[in-house]
């Protein structure tokens, strides 16, 4: 099995997959998340060793992950070890160090928040919403308001779209798509059980479903057409269900649009034209 990653990708990759790992794969997996500079150097036996495992057990994990075997992982994080780690947050230097080291962070993890797209999936999410009849867009919990701002940018460029809020009102929404209609749903866990249920219904009622997701083994990705997963480099399962930010989702909306923009080409610019209209109209002096 070859794996094709971009430089700065291994360990976003892994990430993203750590949710869909087997205990024992689990703990291996959070070693080479934990010390990838360390792997680099280490047996598969000291693996082993640091998660509690056997050498088969790291074995298996790395294949589980897309490797052919720990030697591939290793020449791949051997190739990534020279990128610079992001800053860590440090609560006790105030408000601004924190603001400051914040930004500092979502610049070191651009390449993590580009290294798992592709172009196919890219190319395919952008051409089936130009030519959708009709795009729901769905997202609950820290996700909405995601989906309500996506929902807006699409109609500004001449997309019919609509974002039911209410999960009932969600699926009852994807439940009356066709094959000419989208769904574009925003989770960052891909687990949330009525974005992933509502996704499902749209698949049956043949409708296509572009997902935006962290992690690339969810229930969510695996209901889409095209799953688009972007996150950040310290992202964790239990982060993203927390605290972790939407930046990266934010990020992924603002380049479709650009690049949905460009594709709609004068329809596109038509729309803008009548939402600057409506705009300004409701500016005051």
């Amino acid at each position: 099995m070859s794996m094709d990653l971009a430089p700065g990708g291994v360990v976003p990759h892994i990430r993203s997959l750590l949710p869909s790992l087997l205990p024992a794969e689990k703990a291996v997996a959070e070693v080479f998340v934990g010390r990838p500079s360390d792997i680099v150097e280490m047996s598969s036996q000291q693996v082993a060793d640091a998660a509690g495992a056997s050498r088969a057990s790291v074995v298996r994990t790395c294949q589980s992950l897309g490797f052919s075997g720990y030697q591939q992982l290793r020449v791949l994080l051997a190739r990534d070890a020279a990128r610079a780690l992001p800053t860590e947050i440090r609560s006790g230097d105030g408000p601004f160090a924190v603001v400051v080291d914040t930004f500092s962070q979502v610049g070191d993890s651009i390449d993590a928040m580009t290294a798992l797209l592709d172009e196919r999936t890219v190319t395919g999410a952008v051409e089936a919403l130009a030519t959708a009849a009709t795009v729901v867009v769905v997202g609950n919990g820290l996700s909405a308001p995601l989906a309500s701002d996506a929902d807006a940018r699409l109609r500004s460029v001449g997309v019919t779209s609509y974002a039911p809020s209410d999960a009932i009102a969600q699926q009852v929404a994807a439940k009356l798509l066709t094959g000419k209609d989208v769904l574009l749903v925003v989770s960052g866990s891909g687990a949330t059980a009525q974005s992933t249920r509502t996704a499902r219904i749209a698949r049956e009622q043949g409708a296509t479903v572009i997902a935006l997701t962290s992690f690339a083994r969810s229930d969510l990705a695996g209901a889409a057409n095209f799953a688009l997963v972007v996150g950040m480099r310290d992202l964790s399962f239990q982060r993203e269900l927390s605290v972790t930010s939407r930046i990266p989702h934010l990020i992924l909306l603002e380049g479709l649009m650009a690049a949905l923009t460009v594709r709609l080409g004068d329809r596109a610019t038509a729309a803008l034209e009548a939402t600057y209209d409506v705009i300004s109209g409701s500016l005051s002096d």
